[in-house]
């Protein structure tokens, strides 16, 4: 366990090996949460849209997201030679 100080503005200063531990450098952001008395502190994604990155992808190529368009474009190629 850490002790630290809330200085005048509000700020405090996270200690090294804790910021260390998580890669947190100078513009990383912090969610702040008050859970009944309990203030938590958690690591933001640095790139929330990168961190999604994978997630919900299908182990069925056919359902593949970039398969799906090229079929699509194929459709519309079809349509507009008509």
């Amino acid at each position: 366990m850490y002790k630290i100080t809330v200085s005048q503005k509000g700020q405090i200063v996270i200690p090294l090996e804790i910021r260390k531990n998580y890669g947190l450098k100078k513009g990383d952001q912090l969610a702040v949460e008050d859970n009944n008395g309990i203030i938590t502190l958690r690591p933001l994604p640095k790139n929330p849209v990168l961190e999604l990155r994978g997630k919900y992808k299908s182990s069925n190529p056919v359902d593949r997201l970039t398969t799906v368009l090229i079929k699509e474009r194929s459709a519309e190629r079809s349509r507009e030679r008509r």
